[in-house]
């Protein structure tokens, strides 16, 4: 019995342990979430404020559907993914590089980050901005191409309002995987996740469930 004793009395270790990590970890970035978002929001190109809200719905509805109303965690809606764009955002504010873990740990940190801290510290409006002016789209010759007004020259070499809604949702599709889905080396797989998210946007087709990103039903038939 005394085996059982001492393993009980090292998980309650374990968890007292992690609690407390986590507990430090949300008084660490108190203060400097907001000013990290305040900083990326200084640097934000202007033209992002040129993105009419037909596209801002486009975004929404694609990435995070319940981005409004969730508190930077959704576990449920069909379509939504593991990593809500609140959490997109806190992946660069909160870590130097962000990785699970083991036992996926840093998920769990990344979630209690955001929940207890991006979404009490930042209003939705400017996670939402911050989130489009620092998504990573991928790689080009001249390297990593940060953010939408960016990705509208460098994929397109166009300014951002110029671009037509297939192209905007070209830039949308990359999201999930910027280095498979980019509009140039990856133009076929782009294309086709473009067709599925009109398809969805049309009301022709849902996901089928939480991780069902790609949205399998969509698919060309």
């Amino acid at each position: 019995m005394k085996i059982f004793k001492w393993i009980a009395v090292g998980l309650i270790a374990l968890v007292v342990a992690c609690a407390s990590f986590l507990a430090w970890r949300v008084a660490y970035h108190w203060e400097r979430a907001p000013a990290r978002v305040a900083q990326i929001l200084a640097g934000a190109d202007p033209a992002l404020g040129a993105i009419s809200q037909k596209r801002i719905d486009w975004i929404i509805q694609v990435e995070d559907p319940t981005f409004w109303t969730n508190d930077g965690v959704d576990q449920s809606t069909p379509g939504a993914g593991m990593t809500t764009l609140a959490q997109g955002l806190g992946k660069h504010i909160f870590f130097e590089r962000f990785s699970p873990g083991p036992l996926r740990f840093g998920k769990l940190e990344l979630m209690v980050l955001t929940r207890f801290v991006l979404v009490e510290r930042v209003s939705k409006p400017d996670i939402l901005r911050a989130v489009l002016a620092n998504a990573y789209l991928g790689n080009d010759q001249n390297g990593p191409v940060i953010g939408f007004a960016e990705g509208a020259r460098r994929w397109f070499g166009k300014e951002l309002p110029e671009l037509t809604d297939r192209e905007f949702l070209a830039l949308v599709a990359m999201m999930p995987a910027p280095n498979r889905l980019d509009p140039a080396d990856h133009a076929s797989e782009n294309e086709e996740r473009v067709q599925r998210i009109e398809r969805m946007l049309a009301g022709e087709c849902a996901p089928a469930g939480l991780n069902d990103i790609y949205y399998e039903r969509c698919a060309s038939p």
